[in-house]
């Protein structure tokens, strides 16, 4: 998939009606230059890196969380089923929540995507 094909189907995603955490996600990739480098240092560094403008300061998670919680709570119930364990939730539940759901959502958008990352 070339660059600007992943454009085009990010953009697409982007300009959905409904505030979805791959709305998100691809807004998020689309203000990067390189798209598949955002998707692969997201994938090794994770949010905890800072990556993610829009979720680097607390409050901004916590809001992240609160607007998506439903989705964040399937995504993590799969994952639970998934893993036949819960989640080894560290510090502040809110913040570790918000990172693991854009994090596996871009996971999940990769896949979708055919990428290689």
């Amino acid at each position: 998939m070339t660059n600007n094909e992943l454009k085009n189907k990010l953009e697409a995603i982007a300009h959905q009606k409904e505030n979805t955490i791959e709305k998100q996600v691809a807004l998020e990739a689309l203000g990067h230059v390189d798209i598949k480098t955002f998707f692969e240092d997201l994938q090794n560094y994770g949010c905890i890196s800072g990556m993610v403008g829009s979720l680097v300061y607390t409050h901004d998670t916590h809001t992240f969380f609160d607007m998506h919680y439903h989705q964040i709570e399937e995504i993590r119930e799969e994952c639970e089923d998934s893993i036949g364990e819960p989640l080894r939730i560290k510090n502040d539940l809110k913040n570790f929540l918000a990172w693991f759901g854009f994090e596996q959502t871009a996971y999940n958008m990769v896949q979708e995507l055919g990428l290689e990352v």
